[in-house]
């Protein structure tokens, strides 16, 4: 060692060190109990009982509606009764209004053929030499067969004592009761034709042939009158709209290359949706058209593409419109985001960069087709004066659920809940809900169903099925902000029953309770809950006070086993003080007669064991025989 250096501290910096160290120890002291399992019980139960009070103030909100629910559905379903209102019913369907609109000059029935006149969409068939006409509605099937040498034809009829599900608009069909309008006349069950096959000498054609067009004119007839019967059905309903006023001006708000949803055709055609005065006017490479004035439209909805494959416009109609040969209350205008289907087989060596370039181009587009999207919406709106509010659905607030036949993805708007990603579309306003209830809720099941009743008890009520168990709070978060009324349940129930005894009996239904039926636990049980958490609320866990109660328990065991130990000192106090007053040297005396004492009993029990005979000494000598 060339170089010592000694360094020697004064008293006061020393003492300023020392306190600078304690302040650090205390600060990763305090730092450390912030961590401490106290602390974190603490945070625990503020945060518990932030639930509690959110989940009290739930129920209460629940209970409110509950009142009110009961009370506006009573009255409006007294005000709402009255006359029953007449079903409207079809004009009966007649052939012919008298004998002399028959065509008898036709050939067919001066040779007693069989006839179809098809502009009154009547068969006439000769029964017993003179001409009957059946209108096609009486009709139910017929057939054609070929034996030998003769072709037949067999017609069967609608008749008495045949269930069947006909509408009540011809003469022959039964009515909604079953029961047919004309009991007193004379039904034709079936009836059947032969004809030959052989031509005769003189004849330009068989005889057979008549029955042979003839199945094929009823053929068509019957299938033309079916059609024509089932788009009557689907315009039943249906309120007839104004014009659509075309506003010829070039900067009207437009979007191209749009296809629609539900299609008329199988193959899809792009097209154009512009705005006009009243309404929109979409129309299709094809030449196709399709209006929707703005007076019609309950709901517009826009879809963007943000986490989805397609953005769209969806319109929610008041009233029915006809597109094609269907009726539709939902229609959609939408265009393809990116490419759904990839390629995984494609390896390039350039693969990475172009998966880049073709990400970046996707975003590029999908930003472009937002912005296209919401300019078009901007412009609706002020052309319409913010009569036509497009809403856009909530994502964070969203749900898995299944409607119809897939699982999908449910987001609420601003007045309904809705799914338009896939088909059939799911559109549910909230105004017309009168409550909501959860069916199968229980902790041990994964799932849980939902059932929306209407305000109009005798709509059909609508069910989302497999809903995850983790997103019942959430929902129920969201009905309650929106002011509806839910319930829940462990069991399902048979709804169609349920709401038939409710329109057949509302007012014996609202005075046993109305809807309280559904709820899980009466008020009482619930106020029972409700001071139960009180009362734990109230014995939450406080640090210092288990610190005294655990200090005072440790100092009863230490006074308890000072009294045991105090005893067993008492009852061995008297040997004690005998052997208090003897020296080293006695002490050791006596351990050494006391070693002596065990040794000679160790040597006594050993001399004993040696001197013992064995059990079976004797037997073994007197089996033992010398040897001769």
């Amino acid at each position: 060692m060339e170089n010592v250096g000694i360094f020697i501290k004064d008293e006061e910096e020393a003492d300023e060190e020392s306190e600078e160290e304690k302040e650090s120890t205390k600060g990763k002291k305090e730092s450390v109990d912030l961590l401490s399992r106290a602390t974190r019980g603490a945070l625990l139960q503020s945060k518990t009982r932030s639930d509690t009070n959110q989940e009290h103030a739930r129920r209460e909100h629940q209970r409110e509606l509950a009142k009110r629910l009961n009370e506006e559905a009573r009255e409006r379903l007294l005000s709402q009764k009255g006359p029953a209102t007449k079903e409207k019913v079809r004009k009966a369907i007649t052939a012919y209004r008298n004998a002399s609109q028959l065509p008898y000059k036709q050939t067919e029935i001066q040779e007693l053929k069989i006839y179809v006149d098809k502009g009154h969409e009547t068969i006439i068939l000769p029964i017993f030499g003179c001409p009957a006409p059946f209108h096609i509605s009486t009709l139910k099937n017929l057939s054609s067969s070929v034996e030998g040498d003769f072709t037949y034809l067999r017609l069967n009829f609608f008749h008495p004592g045949v269930t069947i599900n006909k509408p009540s608009s011809s003469v022959a069909a039964p009515t909604s009761e079953g029961t047919y309008p004309n009991q007193d006349c004379v039904y034709i069950k079936e009836i059947t034709y032969r004809a030959t096959n052989i031509k005769e000498a003189g004849e330009i054609s068989a005889p057979s042939t008549n029955l042979g067009l003839a199945f094929k004119y009823i053929k068509d007839m019957q299938k033309e009158f079916k059609e024509k019967e089932h788009e009557e059905k689907e315009k039943e309903g249906m309120v007839k709209q104004d014009n659509l006023v075309l506003s010829h001006n070039k900067n009207n708000p437009k979007l191209k290359d749009l296809y629609i949803r539900p299609s008329a055709t199988q193959k899809r055609t792009p097209g154009t949706i512009e705005a006009h005065t009243n309404g929109f006017l979409y129309t299709s490479l094809r030449g196709e058209k399709i209006e929707i004035l703005y007076n019609n439209i309950k709901h517009a909805i826009f879809q963007p593409c943000d986490h989805e494959i397609i953005i769209l416009v969806h319109f929610h109609l008041k009233h029915a419109i006809m597109y094609g040969k269907k009726k539709i209350i939902d229609i959609q205008f939408y265009t393809e985001v990116g490419e759904v289907i990839t390629d995984l087989g494609k390896h390039t060596k350039g693969g990475d960069r172009d998966d880049l370039i073709a990400e970046q181009s996707e975003r590029e587009m999908r930003k472009k087709l937002n912005m296209a999207f919401k300019s078009f919406i901007e412009k609706v709106e002020a052309l319409t004066n913010h009569q036509i509010q497009f809403e856009k659905p909530f994502r964070d607030l969203g749900f898995n659920g299944t409607p119809n036949r897939s699982m999908v993805l449910l987001q609420p708007t601003t007045s309904c809940l809705i799914n338009v990603t896939e088909q059939p579309p799911f559109i549910l306003t909230l105004d017309q809900i009168e409550l909501v209830h959860f069916e199968r809720v229980s902790f041990h099941l994964k799932n849980f169903d939902m059932v929306f009743i209407f305000k109009d008890y005798n709509k059909k009520v609508v069910m989302i099925t497999s809903i995850p168990m983790n997103q019942l709070d959430q929902i129920k978060e969201w009905l309650n902000s929106c002011d509806i009324k839910y319930t829940e349940g462990l069991q399902s129930f048979n709804w169609p029953k349920i709401m038939k005894t409710i329109t057949d009996d509302p007012e014996g239904f609202f005075e046993q309770g109305g809807w309280s039926f559904l709820e899980p636990e009466s008020d009482e049980e619930e106020k029972e809950v409700d001071d139960d958490i009180s009362d734990e609320e109230d014995d939450a866990y406080d640090p210092s006070e288990s610190e005294d109660e655990s200090e005072s328990e440790s100092e009863s065991a230490y006074s308890e086993s000072d009294e045991s130990e105090s005893e067993s000192e008492s009852g061995s106090g008297s040997g004690s003080e005998s052997e208090s007053g003897k020296s080293w040297s006695e002490l050791e005396e006596e351990a050494r007669r006391a070693d002596l004492e065990v040794d000679s009993d160790h040597s006594d029990r050993d001399n004993k064991k040696r001197k013992k005979p064995m059990p079976n000494s004797k037997t073994t000598s007197s089996a033992k025989k010398p040897r001769k």
